[in-house]
């Protein structure tokens, strides 16, 4: 494909190459991942058998081709998701039957097929379901495609040959098993999938050794049979425990769980409904995985908690890649809900009673925080302090914490005098907001008649809702905020906190607070001073890319191009066309947030990753903040410590930024706290120009120094 597109103009060689990978992406599909690399291994592997591997690749390049022709969405293409199907349709009936005519033209049409079959499948199980299409597409088609090759008079045989002779040792069973993935039931095929396997995910490994050994030992009499039994029986375990133990759940000790119980079902399902279908002639083949996987996806849908094991609520990947995104994104956030949740105020604000508090934040009622306004001499108040103007807080705008709906509104309690609350009507006036599922925000001791939003009201996050008051239990003007799980006023409250908030801490000494912190998740403390984030136009448009205007990098003298996208999801990305690489970012609530990177190690994206995980949107040069960033603790042996990676501890590394300014240029440090004869792990450095962006970024691991340089940009690089 390489040569074929060498020879081509510049245009037509992108599409050639785009169209090889697709190709490929599709081979990987059937182990759950569209990747190239994992691609052409398994592509290696049906090509051990040359008529079998040439009617696969005829499968899927078809299918692709209609694809494309018919404007079916690019990145379902390219993902491999149209060719997965068809390709096995090429190799099950060059596989099954003898050669000819009718053999080949069902597997044109078979393949053709497969495409307005696989969009339908997509579309109505993601749609309704929230679920994947799997291989039912290529069941439904396939099934068809053995009807009529029974009409037809197609010879049975080919190279689908069941083993005779004395029972198969493990080894040679597992081998088999995984080779009949392609109706290959061969060593040789076996271990060309296993080395693919091995190669893509060692959790992925694992868990295909745990699911054939169930098999092997629950129902050995099985294995001991006649037929092609035995290894309809091993893939399917196989495929069901890869798929819940390490695809579509994190892979975990719970996650492997599930994934040895949803085996034994598949197995439940396999031994059960070969009788039924062998009447009917028809193959029992991926039947059981479908069913077990979407069975299982779909009743883990109706938890009340989504843990243990956590599903993938991320894009999928490898399961180690799953792994260490949740891992890094739990160590990175810490936070308790999906919604993240700003301080309902605005400027700098004090935390004059924060959780589990001496006044009122007690028993039922201790996630709560009040907030007041401090003044330069560290006083809440002007004068004497006896009058409600005098408190610097009073009247101030009240905010929405985050888009939201009001679900209750109360109004016209009268603002208590300073000193005298109002013991009857606790909370004053109160606004209540439904911020998602089973999560309601009560903001209260609102001031009378200045309530804005209406009970049904849909509220941005950051609009005005009232004016902060002393109704109720107040002693002095403030501003209470606690989270509940119900929309009952005065519900007891659960776990309270606040999101990508700068906080000065308080400390003990002659400098009550300590620097400004950028805190990702944040539980205010007494004494704590607050504010959101002040986004600057300025540093946001730093990192404002136009889409599809590449940004040219040299890292270690090779030049790579770096392409904004934006998917049809919104989902903002950086991709590497040369490496096959994208990085996964987010411009949200003033941050600039890296999220992961997927892909080849060598991309200058990983350097980005580590040099520029999270920088808060603002111009303030004494702001502080830390990430955490994967990592290896021994990277000769990493793929060894990727089979006990689900049972040990996450492999991240803790890093400190800072940023300062030098004209024009903004440089942002990091370092991390781990170090080794005093030289820290990890130093990154990343340099930022007006009107350029991105311009340099270093990475230094281990004492070893790499360096991303931007190529001078073309005008049309340039932000606008």
């Amino acid at each position: 494909m390489a040569a074929v597109a060498a020879s081509l103009a510049p245009q037509w060689r992108a599409r050639v190459l785009a169209f090889g990978d697709a190709t490929l992406a599709s081979y990987g599909q059937i182990l759950f991942r569209g990747s190239r690399t994992l691609g052409a291994l398994l592509m290696a592997a049906t090509f051990l058998e040359p008529r079998v591997g040439f009617a696969g690749l005829a499968g899927a390049v078809l299918a692709n081709l209609l694809a494309h022709l018919a404007r079916l969405s690019p990145e379902v293409i390219q993902d491999g998701r149209y060719g997965y199907g068809p390709l096995l349709v090429g190799v099950g009936v060059a596989a099954s039957y003898e050669g000819g005519p009718a053999a080949v033209l069902l597997i044109i049409v078979g393949a053709l097929a497969l495409v307005p079959v696989t969009a339908a499948a997509q579309s109505a199980l993601g749609a309704s379901f929230g679920l994947p299409a799997l291989t039912v597409p290529f069941l439904a088609v396939f099934y068809l495609v053995v009807g009529s090759a029974q009409v037809l008079a197609l010879t049975p045989g080919g190279l689908l040959v069941p083993h005779e002779g004395p029972p198969l040792g493990f080894v040679q069973a597992y081998l088999h098993s995984l080779g009949a993935l392609f109706f290959l039931p061969e060593v040789k095929v076996g271990l060309m999938v296993l080395l693919a396997l091995a190669v893509y995910s060692r959790i992925g490994l694992l868990l295909s050794l745990m699911g054939f050994g169930l098999a092997w030992v629950l129902w050995p009499d099985v294995h001991a049979a006649a037929g092609l039994t035995p290894v309809i029986v091993g893939y399917n375990f196989i495929l069901t425990a890869i798929a819940l133990g390490g695809v579509w759940f994190v892979p975990s000790p719970s996650a492997f769980l599930l994934g040895a119980l949803g085996a034994c079902v598949s197995g439940l399902i396999t031994l059960g409904s070969l009788p039924y279908l062998a009447r009917g002639g028809l193959p029992m083949l991926v039947l059981p995985f479908n069913a077990t996987v979407l069975l299982f996806l779909y009743a883990m849908r109706q938890r009340m908690r989504d843990e243990r094991p956590k599903a993938v609520d991320f894009l999928l990947g490898s399961p180690e890649e799953n792994l260490r995104y949740f891992r890094t994104r739990e160590a990175r956030f810490g936070a308790h809900y999906a919604v993240r949740i700003s301080a309902p105020v605005l400027g700098r604000w004090i935390c004059t009673q924060g959780t589990d508090g001496a006044i009122t934040h007690l028993g039922a009622w201790r996630h709560a925080f009040d907030l007041e306004v401090q003044g330069r001499d560290g006083r809440t108040h002007r004068g004497d302090g006896l009058l409600l103007p005098d408190y610097h807080c009073y009247g101030l705008p009240v905010l929405a914490p985050a888009e939201a709906t009001v679900i209750k509104v109360v109004d016209g309690v009268p603002d208590s005098p300073v000193g005298k609350p109002n013991l009857e009507e606790n909370w004053g006036n109160v606004v209540v907001l439904q911020l998602g599922l089973g999560l309601y925000a009560l903001i209260c001791h609102l001031s009378p008649g200045s309530i804005t939003v209406k009970e049904g009201q849909s509220v941005r996050r950051g609009e005005v809702l009232a004016k902060c008051g002393s109704s109720g239990r107040a002693d002095v003007p403030h501003v209470h905020m606690h989270l509940q799980a119900t929309a009952q006023v005065g519900a007891p409250t659960i776990t309270t906190e606040l999101h990508d908030l700068v906080v000065a801490r308080h400390q003990p000494g002659p400098e009550p607070l300590g620097p400004p912190h950028l805190v990702p998740t944040a539980v205010p403390g007494l004494g704590d001073q607050l504010r959101n984030l002040e986004p600057d136009p300025a540093v946001r448009r730093l990192f404002e890319w136009r889409y599809h205007q590449a940004l040219t990098f040299s890292v270690d003298g090779v030049a790579e191009k770096l392409v904004p996208d934006l998917d049809l999801y919104g989902n903002l990305s950086l991709f590497s066309p040369a490496t096959g690489a994208r990085l996964y970012y987010d411009l949200g609530l003033g941050v600039f947030t890296v999220y992961d990177v997927l892909g080849a190690r060598s991309s200058a994206l990983h350097l980005i990753r580590a040099a520029l995980a999270r920088v808060p949107l603002e111009a303030s040069d004494e702001l502080t903040w830390e990430d955490e960033v994967a990592f290896a603790p021994h990277p000769g042996i990493a793929w060894a410590l990727d089979f006990v990676s689900p049972f040990t501890s996450a492999g991240t590394l803790r890093m400190r930024y800072g940023r300062r300014r030098d004209g024009a240029r903004l440089v942002v440090e990091g370092r991390s706290e781990a170090s080794r004869r005093g030289v820290p792990l990890l130093a990154t450095e990343a340099e930022l120009q007006t009107g350029v962006g991105i311009t340099r970024v270093q990475v230094a691991l281990r004492g070893r120094l790499s360096t991303a340089l931007r190529v001078h940009p073309h005008p049309e690089e340039v932000p606008s």
